[in-house]
């Protein structure tokens, strides 16, 4: 069952019903409930392209400091402790930073996605957020349908000039250090990395994993696979189990719940090194998590919220850089070698001045 929380709520009732389940599973119902914030300072955005086609709708084009609200939309649960996890860290950080009043929806199906979004424009959110790519359709669809109401899609290029925009990260620069660190600390020269849908920026991140491996040791076999589903650990397991039978003994990840199954092969394998992501989750499984690659996007998604406010949004794509202030992209742990973790700052470093220039592929193997 999917879960709706907000922070400081109004006295608002809340009539509407969400149809929400796992990634790709079926529905269950629930009522979303509201909330509302302040604050301002703007930020940076680049523009693109192409007016919405539009039906006026609810909520006010430039909401007043004491006005803004936002929901945002999760696919699974944050109790993953990474990637849904990272947008109730956002979430988090918009109430701190922005006085906002934030409630979010965890294990929104894809096929819900529209209503989900529509449930919340007609509230009077001033900005509805897709956390993941895979909430692309859902948001172009209510963005000509609201077009008073801010869209934000996370991981995607998804924009419309006006009232949708979306943020990506230069995701291969983060994954070429939990690559390179995954090469290092192979011993048999195969590791393997598990994904749940391919789109580009899931794409993008296999490729920078791969790529990092491959420069910590030009000579290594990279096994990869997509089970087509970020939330279920059964399927995880199975493909990383898979890959150990094939040599594989360091293992990587870009899952939601599915983690949880990596986790379970490596400790049923030995305690194979296992690089995880979003933050240090070493607790997590401390005998086979021995680095996390650190690439939180609450910084960015709070960033086009502050813009909300100020009335500065535009419908742009905005990609971010490894930032050269980021501090260090990888957890340190006591499985991880400390010559290792310094050379994968080393490398960071020169990934932020520019030395090193992972590539951005956004392919989809067999595509």
């Amino acid at each position: 069952m999917k879960r709706i929380h907000g922070w400081r709520f109004a006295n608002l009732m809340v009539a509407a019903t969400l149809v929400a389940a796992a990634c790709g599973g079926t529905g269950s119902s629930a009522a979303p409930s509201a909330a509302a914030p302040s604050a301002a300072a703007p930020s940076a955005a680049e523009p693109s392209a192409a007016e919405p086609s539009a039906e006026p709708s609810q909520s006010a084009a430039v909401p007043s400091a004491a006005a803004l609200r936002v929901a945002i939309i999760l696919p699974g649960s944050v109790s993953d402790q990474g990637y849904n996890a990272d947008g109730q860290r956002a979430a988090e950080m918009m109430k701190s930073e922005l006085g906002a009043e934030v409630a979010f929806t965890e294990n929104v199906a894809i096929p819900n996605q529209t209503d989900v979004y529509r449930q919340y424009a007609s509230q009077g959110y001033n900005l509805v957020i897709g956390w993941g790519g895979q909430f692309t359709d859902g948001a172009v669809a209510a963005a000509s349908e609201f077009p008073d109401v801010k869209f934000l899609v996370v991981n995607s290029g998804a924009s419309n000039g006006s009232n949708l925009a979306s943020i990506d990260t230069a995701i291969e620069q983060w994954q070429f250090l939990g690559g390179f660190i995954l090469g290092k600390l192979s011993k048999s020269g195969t590791v393997g990395w598990v994904g749940g849908l391919c789109f580009p920026a899931t794409a993008a991140n296999l490729h920078g994993t791969e790529q990092g491996a491959k420069y910590a040791n030009s000579k290594i076999k990279f096994l990869s696979t997509f089970t087509g589903d970020f939330e279920d650990p059964t399927k995880a397991k199975q493909a990383a189990e898979a890959m150990v039978e094939q040599g594989a003994d360091a293992l990587s990840q870009n899952l939601n719940n599915g983690v949880f199954g990596m986790i379970e092969a490596a400790k049923a394998h030995g305690n194979l090194p296992f690089v995880s992501e979003w933050v240090d989750n070493h607790d997590l499984a401390p005998e086979v998590i021995a680095s996390s690659v650190l690439k939180s996007q609450a910084r960015f998604g709070t960033q086009v919220a502050r813009t909300v406010q100020d009335g500065s949004f535009k419908g742009a794509f905005i990609k971010y850089d490894l930032p050269a202030d980021w501090g260090p992209g990888v957890s340190n742990t006591s499985l991880l070698p400390d010559d290792v973790y310094q050379q994968a700052l080393d490398v960071q470093a020169k990934i932020s001045s520019g030395e090193i220039k992972p590539q951005h592929d956004e392919t989809c193997p067999n595509q």
